[in-house]
């Protein structure tokens, strides 16, 4: 696995994006990430790890330290990585769940985890999108780089905290960190296949014993009661000697009890078949005797029948006669009811006609008269097309005479209007005679408003200098107590800088003090004074030991020289304070009520200056409204005039319009109320003449259609030979005439039938009677040989079915023994190799998947010593043992001990200190890393990240931890820094340098 680059944004310390190419700060094999404590080093180990598992480095660490408290609210945070696996090259962008603010309204809304993963043809190429879900990602990017993400920081990323994890991990965990490494999982695979297997074949072998069992109870209950007797001379019953013997043996007593099952059946099945064959015999004597009895009393009902048919046949006769008389009624009836409906139809038509002609006026009844139908039709024609003629020449007088009343309403509602509207005309006129003076009212009041809102600027200038003197007069107080606490600091440092004179003073008195007595001491009789050069010494000064330590004379000078500076700024913020006291009080020219009252004065003035030149604006706006308004309402008013004088010239015209068409609506009256009236006295006498015409023409055709049924009739009842009564007396309803025929069908049938059985061949011969108890005596016979038969037929289905049970259950048994054979045959070399693969039975302390890894293991630490004995100087060395460590584990092969051959002891990893944990775990890793590389088919590990521990060696040892580190540069690997420690940055030039910004936020610069 190789890291390839990374982008991230808004990420813990990093307010800002930033990108790191990996590939070009790897060059070299190695480089530092290096920066103060709490810069954000590890955030960068944890942006990796995020980006992968969605997780940081560390476990005990939270997710909500990805969101950078100094970023914009709306800036993304953000990790984007791009690696490389076996599997390929691969980009996964992954984002925190992190508050941001909301796009409609305020406050904040929590922008929610997301992920993408694509794969790449190359780093800058868009790539394929693999997923969007978390799920997905998460088991794809596990299944690609191999390892979880516990694995990950044991082996790629060496987060604080747990880079020593593999070395202080107990068997269980570097099994499966090392499974997962070297793609051993395949030998577990195995090795849990053999366990199933062996489990699956155990209970195939104990299914198939049970199987034998059951068919052993089977054959036992299949033999009925001979399992509970001896057999075969034995005292011990046939159960207990199937149960007690070998599956082998049980199977071959199975088949001696059948043999003998088999004969009793055959001998029973002999016996019950002689008994059928006399059942069978007595039956047909049975069947014959109970036969011939049937016939004769069958031939006796068929000659009483015949009796019976015989006495009905005068009945019958008379019956056919009065059907063949409706026969010939029924085909003559269709004219004779036709003629009655042609008849019904002529009177209704008649009746209607008087109606018609009654409903007539007299007038028209007196033009039309009566007489033949032909000329009373033809003169109600004429009326039709006289009162046709006549409501044609009144439309236009009805049409007219409609409209008049509500014409003449229109034209007084029009004169009315135009009255009211020349009454408003004139009102609107005297109004606006009065808009002038009120114009002038408005212009005199907006001139006042002028002259009062030219006072603002001189308000506005008297306002801003009254402002000035109030906050001059208002800062006077703050500054005195300022001033006030000056002067005492003043003092105070005034008397420091006193006390700091007199103590230099004294140091330099008791430097001069010492130095006599120094001399004095060194002073020899007789040799002159290195001062003054006098032999004599008459008053050499004594030197006392001081009661405590003599002060500095160069300290109490810059303890004065520090005191003389506190005083002079002392001084200096003194007298500045009482200047800007004293420009405040010239300032303000009085005390601060003086100033309110002005300034509340000026902003009287400002506000009533402002309020008249508002007033200005209004009063203009009002006299332009006003101006407008007359002008419009002055071009309405002419308007309005005109349009009024228009109305009136239409109104006349309308009116000379109306009484022309009322002369001519009183004409087509001519002597009517109305032409209304006259219209509808026309329609009236149109209707009648129409409904005496269509009556009339009705009963016409109504009479010219019953004179042609009568002659139909009289023909049909020529042809049939019948009289009209007699037709009508022997006419019956169809429900008495299908009654006839049915009677007479019946009665025929009735003697064809009972005729025809009596000339059967089965009926001749026969006895005039049969004997009963000749049958009854038949009856026993065959009863007591069906009774015979049947209890053989039980017996020997009986044994039969037994026989055929033992049959079944002993091939069964057989089927069952020879597959208990197989299955134990088969299990065995299951057994055997789940034993050995699973160290168990005996075969082994060892699993097969613990021996595989073990092997591994032993590569990794032998490629650890390599590197372990040089950093150590040949101190320390790891061994494997086969003892479990001083932890919980279940399983041997994978504990580890540290040697110590200074002093020849081996030790717990645990035991070891800060510093040699460190590079004891470091040369773990890089001997993991050697292993997995060199090992086909395990997990590439291409980069390897370290987070801690370089501060805990000494110089000499990391130096020899960097030299080792510089050499995997040569396998193609990269490892990554991760330190504070000076030394390493002058040891490594290609690095990443983190630096914290004044606001607490860090920057990071890549230097490859």
């Amino acid at each position: 696995m190789r890291l390839v680059r990374m982008s991230l944004g808004a990420l813990g310390p990093f307010p800002g994006e930033h990108t790191v190419d990996f590939d070009e700060l790897g060059a070299s094999g190695l480089f530092l990430l290096e920066g103060a404590t709490g810069a954000g080093k590890s955030t960068l180990i944890d942006a990796v790890v995020f980006a992968l598992y969605g997780k940081v480095a560390s476990a005990g660490a939270s997710e909500d330290r990805l969101r950078s408290a100094h970023a914009p609210a709306a800036a993304e945070t953000y990790v984007d990585l791009t690696f490389a696996t076996g599997a390929g090259l691969f980009r996964v962008r992954r984002t925190p769940a992190y508050p941001r603010p909301k796009q409609r309204g305020s406050g904040t809304t929590t922008q929610p985890a997301g992920v993408r993963l694509w794969r790449l043809t190359s780093p800058d190429a868009p790539g394929d999108l693999l997923s969007s879900r978390m799920d997905e990602v998460g088991l794809e990017i596990q299944r690609v780089v191999g390892l979880d993400r516990a694995q990950f920081v044991q082996t790629v990323v060496l987060p604080q905290g747990e880079f020593a994890a593999f070395l202080r991990a107990d068997p269980e965990q570097r099994r499966s960190l090392l499974q997962k490494v070297f793609g051993t999982e395949v030998f577990d695979r195995v090795q849990q296949r053999l366990e199933r297997m062996r489990a699956d074949a155990t209970r195939a072998v104990t299914e198939a014993e049970q199987v034998v069992a059951r068919r052993v109870a089977q054959l036992c209950g299949a033999v009925g009661d001979l399992a509970a007797a001896p057999f075969d001379g034995s005292e011990v019953p046939l159960s207990e000697l199937l149960a007690s013997a070998p599956p082998a043996e049980a199977a071959a007593l199975a088949g001696t009890v059948l043999d003998r099952l088999s004969r009793q059946a055959h001998r029973a099945q002999e016996q019950a078949e002689e008994a059928a064959t006399q059942a069978a015999t007595a039956r047909t004597e049975h069947d014959r005797l109970r036969e011939v009895a049937a016939r004769v009393a069958r031939r006796d009902a068929l000659r009483r029948e015949w009796t019976a048919l015989e006495a009905e046949t005068p009945s019958h006769t008379e019956r056919s006669v009065r059907w063949e008389a409706a026969q010939v009624v029924e085909r003559v009836w269709p004219w004779i009811e036709g003629e009655r409906r042609a008849g019904e139809a002529m009177s209704g038509a008649a009746d209607e006609h008087a109606r018609a002609r009654a409903a007539a006026s007299p007038d028209l009844r007196a033009v039309v008269g009566e007489g033949d139908p032909d000329v009373v039709l033809k003169a109600l024609d004429g009326e039709l097309e006289l009162c046709a003629a006549t409501r044609e020449r009144l439309k236009r007088a009805v049409a007219l005479e409609d409209g008049l009343a509500a014409r003449r309403d229109d034209l007084a509602a029009r004169r009315e209007s135009a009255l009211a509207a020349r009454g408003t005309v004139q009102r609107e006129r005297e109004e606006l005679a009065e808009l002038p003076g009120r114009r002038a009212g408005l212009v005199t009041q907006r001139d006042g408003a002028r002259a009062a809102a030219s006072g603002l600027a001189p308000a506005q200038v008297e306002l801003a200098q009254a402002g000035t003197r109030l906050v001059a007069a208002r800062e006077i107080a703050p500054l005195t107590e300022q001033l006030d606490v000056a002067e005492q600091s003043a003092l105070a440092r005034e008397e420091d800088a006193r006390h700091a004179v007199d103590a230099l003073a004294r140091a330099h008195a008791a430097r001069i003090a010492g130095i006599a007595g120094e001399l004095a001491a060194q002073l020899v009789p007789g040799r002159p004074c290195a001062v003054c050069g006098s032999t004599e010494h008459p008053a050499p000064a004594s030197h006392v030991r001081p009661t405590r330590a003599p002060e500095d004379p160069e300290l109490a000078e810059a303890a004065r020289a520090a005191a003389q500076d506190a005083l002079q700024q002392a001084v200096t913020q003194v007298e500045v304070l009482r200047a800007a006291v004293a420009a405040r009080r010239e300032a303000a020219g009085g005390d601060a009520e003086q100033a309110e009252r002005a300034v509340a004065a000026a902003q009287v003035a400002v506000s009533e200056a402002r309020a008249a030149q508002d007033r200005v604006a209004e009063l203009s706006r009002e006299i332009e409204t006003l101006d407008q308004d007359l002008a419009d309402r002055r071009a309405a008013v002419a308007d309005r005039a005109s349009a009024i004088a228009l109305d009136e010239e239409r109104t006349e015209h309308l009116a000379a319009r109306l009484a022309e068409d009322e002369l001519e609506v009183l004409a087509a009256a001519d002597g009517a109320p109305s032409a209304r009236l006259r219209d509808e006295e026309f329609a009236r006498r149109a209707g009648e003449a129409r409904r005496w015409s269509a009556a009339l023409r009705v009963l016409v055709d109504a009479t010219d259609h019953h004179r042609t049924a009568e002659r139909e009739r009289d023909e049909a009842l020529a042809a049939a030979g019948v009289a009209l009564h007699d037709a009508l007396r022997d006419r019956l309803p169809a429900g008495e005439i299908a009654a006839l025929r049915h009677e007479l069908d019946r009665y025929d049938r009735e003697r064809a039938r009972v005729g025809a059985a009596l000339e059967a061949p089965e009926l001749a011969d026969l006895p005039d009677a049969v004997d009963g108890t000749v049958l009854a005596r038949a009856q026993e016979a065959l009863d007591a040989a069906q009774h015979r038969a049947e209890a053989g037929q039980r017996e020997a289905a009986v044994l039969a079915d037994r026989a055929d049970a033992t049959r079944t259950a002993t091939a069964d048994l057989a089927s069952a023994v020879t597959e208990l054979d197989a299955q134990r045959a088969a299990a065995a070399p299951v057994v055997r190799m789940a034993n050995v693969a699973t160290a168990s039975g005996g075969a082994g302390t060892l699993t097969l998947a613990t021996y595989v890894l073990g092997q591994r293991f032993e590569d990794l630490v032998a490629a650890a010593n390599a590197r372990l004995t040089g950093i150590s100087d040949g101190r320390y060395e790891l061994v494997r043992s086969a003892e479990r460590e001083a932890v919980r584990t279940r399983r041997l092969g994978l504990a580890m001990q540290v040697v110590d051959h200074r002093t020849g002891v081996a030790r717990d990893p645990r035991t070891l200190s800060g510093g040699e944990t460190f590079y004891v775990s470091l040369c773990l890793a890089l001997g993991l890393a050697d292993v997995v590389t060199a090992e086909a088919g395990g997990v590439e590990l291409g980069t390897l990240l370290i987070d801690e521990g370089f501060g805990a060696l000494d110089a000499e040892t990391l130096e020899v931890v960097l030299a080792e580190l510089s050499r995997l540069r040569d396998g193609g690997r990269v490892v990554g820094v991760v330190s504070h420690v000076e030394t390493l940055k002058t040891a490594i030039p290609e690095r990443i340098e983190i630096r914290r910004r004044p606001d607490g936020a860090s920057t990071l610069t890549v230097r490859a």
